[in-house]
């Protein structure tokens, strides 16, 4: 297996931690939003290009969201251990 060269992974250089939280709040403010914004007719149409509904779509944005919180989380608590 190749050497990992986070380099290449990531699209941005690493960003404060405050600068961080900001970002995250922002993005969870705006998706927040959104769907408060979606007409409840809209949840049953399929996505456009897609085969599954609006509905299925942002349940799995959330959850993705959900995640990534749980490993913000641990991260924290592990920094916070030491």
């Amino acid at each position: 297996m190749p050497r990992w060269e986070p380099e290449k992974e990531w699209a941005e250089a690493p960003i404060p931690w405050d600068e961080l939280v900001s970002r995250w709040k922002k993005s969870r403010d705006l998706l927040e939003e959104h769907i408060r914004n979606i007409p409840m007719a809209d949840l049953s149409r399929k996505v456009a290009g897609r085969d599954y509904s609006y509905q299925t779509m942002l349940e799995g944005i959330v959850q993705h969201a959900i995640y990534h919180s749980g490993q913000i989380a641990m991260v924290l608590s592990m920094l916070r251990s030491r």
